[in-house]
């Protein structure tokens, strides 16, 4: 176990090798069949050349024994098959040997490919870290600010050229009116010009026109006056008849009153005689009417006392018969009543003999399940009294299985404090072991960290300057990474705070037993001292680069206005 406050080990990537290939008999034959295109034409021109070379040999056998009276000069069969066997053991061993070279070529680039892996793994690892992944925040930003200064670049650009054209236009515009004040004060002379000559034309016709107006007036005037005259004796001729017209229709008005008042007389006379007429008329409508109802009264009271008279006959004549068929119904309602009575108490029987068979069940089945019941109840509480028992030595079981867990993990615990205590002594043995500084690992760790930030800076710096995006980002990240890691600050340590201690980070006004310390130090130390030098170089040498940098890109934005 580690501690995170201990130096710790830096592990390794170990890369396995792969498991030698196994193969199968079959599967050997199929890498055998399917080996490669190449090598089965190949195989097939062979065999080609080989059916070839036997024929050419069977038909020189033939000649041969043709020529040699029947001896037999070519190969047994045994010899054949030998040979064809040593050709298929060559066969194999050829395909064993390209299927394992196949085998180790692929193992090769499987490793190359891992190898690759894992160095990608390691840079982005590397990149993820809290430095480089502020330095890739930079350049994100450093590109936003490139596409945003690059579209206020066209936007200026844009407004300037808005500017030229208004520009422009204006000045086409002046030009325009200038011209056209030009143009209007030239037609207005022209049109002055004209305006006066026909002025004076007009003068002359108005003149002219002048006096043959008065002419036509003292005309008119003339035409005028005999015209009123005229008018005058048409009006006197006119109110003259309208005085007789008016005259006559006054007359004939009262003509016609008088007329009218003679008229009124005798309608209102002819209306008085209808009304005395139709007052006689109603007069005897009304005796007449009195009569007939008095006659309608007296038939209808006679008519009442026949039927009175009537109704009290036939009441005489049917009292005996009434008297005879009520006794006979009355003697007829009892014997019904006898009849329903036995009928009723009948039915009485036989419902209370079902009752009493359908209580006696009812009883019955009760008692059953009372017996049900009363056997279910025991049974539940010996039921109970098992489960009882059996929960009881669970719970037994569980604890004393509960019990030993907690000892072995009171043990472990205890091993485990152990092993800790051990260690913790182990490493405070180490720490206090004279000429040694612990700390000067995680000082050159720290060191070379550095050292790969500010050269990881500067190149994004370099990339983003080339690509013409802006260093402020970097800059604010590069200085954030310095003020939290204390690169490049002077530390003043006051002398009541010097201590005599070989651990911890070394600063100005540490005691000379460290001075002491060095001297003792070993090969290793040595080494380590010029790393830790050589470090500090690489990252005084960025950060100049840096700074460079940063100052190119100052005097080019200085220079920008001026040109």
């Amino acid at each position: 176990m580690q501690y995170s406050w201990l130096p710790q080990e830096r592990r390794e990537v170990i890369v396995r090798e792969k498991p030698p290939l196994v193969i199968s008999s079959k599967r050997f034959a199929r890498i055998q069949a399917n080996a490669s295109q190449a090598a089965q034409q190949e195989r097939q021109y062979r065999l080609q050349l080989r059916d070839q070379a036997e024929e050419q040999l069977r038909a020189g056998g033939e000649e041969l024994l043709r020529q040699f009276g029947g001896r037999k000069l070519c190969i047994t069969k045994a010899e054949e098959c030998r040979r064809e066997l040593e050709q298929l053991r060559e066969q194999e061993l050829e395909a064993k040997r390209l299927a394992e070279e196949e085998s180790a070529a692929s193992r090769r680039e499987a490793q190359s490919r891992q190898k690759e892996r894992i160095a990608a793994a390691q840079q982005l690892l590397e990149q993820l870290r809290p430095g480089p992944r502020e330095l890739q925040c930079a350049r994100l930003q450093s590109e936003v600010l490139r596409s945003v200064q690059a579209q206020r670049q066209v936007q200026e650009t844009f407004a300037q050229a808005l500017e030229r054209q208004a520009e422009r236009d204006r000045r086409i515009y002046h030009e325009q009116v200038l011209n056209g004040i030009e143009e209007a004060q030239r037609r207005r002379a022209e049109r002055c010009q004209q305006l006066g000559e026909h002025k004076q034309d007009l003068l002359s016709a108005i003149a002219e026109r002048e006096k043959e107006r008065q002419a036509a007036k003292a005309e008119e005037h003339e035409q005028a006056r005999q015209e009123r005259e005229r008018n005058q004796r048409q009006l006197r001729e006119q109110q003259r008849r309208d005085e007789e017209v008016r005259t006559s229709r006054r007359r004939q008005k009262r003509e016609e009153a008088l007329a009218s008042l003679a008229m009124a007389e005798q309608r209102q006379q002819r209306l008085l005689m209808l009304e005395e007429v139709e007052q006689v008329q109603c007069d005897v409508h009304n005796e007449a009417k009195g009569r007939l109802e008095q006659m309608k009264r007296e038939r209808t009271r006679s008519r009442v006392q026949q039927r009175i008279q009537r109704n009290e006959k036939l009441a005489q004549e049917q009292a005996p018969r009434l008297h005879y068929s009520a006794g006979a119904d009355e003697a007829r309602h009892e014997r019904q009543l006898v009849e329903m009575q036995k009928a009723h108490s009948a039915e009485q029987a036989r419902r209370r003999q079902s009752r009493e068979r359908v209580k006696n069940s009812r009883l019955a089945i009760q008692r059953e399940a009372e017996q049900l019941a009363q056997a279910s109840r025991e049974q539940g509480e010996a039921d109970k009294r098992e489960a009882v028992d059996l929960r009881l030595k669970n719970d037994l079981v569980h604890v004393q299985f509960k019990r030993q867990q907690r000892q072995e993990q009171l043990q472990r615990m205890r091993q485990l404090r152990q092993q800790l205590d051990e260690q913790v002594r182990q490493r405070h043995e180490e720490e206090t072991r004279p000429d040694t500084n612990y700390n000067r690992e995680a000082q050159l760790e720290c060191l070379r960290e550095d050292a790969f930030f500010f050269d990881y800076a500067r190149q994004l710096m370099d990339t983003a300057r080339a690509r013409g995006c802006p260093l402020k980002p970097f800059v604010r990240a590069v200085g954030q990474y310095k003020n939290e890691n204390r690169i490049g600050a002077g530390i003043r340590v006051p002398p009541h705070l010097v201590t005599r201690l070989s651990m911890g980070r070394r600063t100005a006004g540490d005691s000379p037993a460290e001075t002491a310390v060095k001297a003792q130090s070993s090969a290793e130390e040595a080494k380590l001292a010029a790393e830790e030098e050589q470090q500090r170089r690489n990252i005084e040498e960025n950060l100049k680069k840096i700074e460079a940098l940063v100052l190119a890109e100052a005097t080019a934005k200085a220079e920008v206005p001026k040109g």
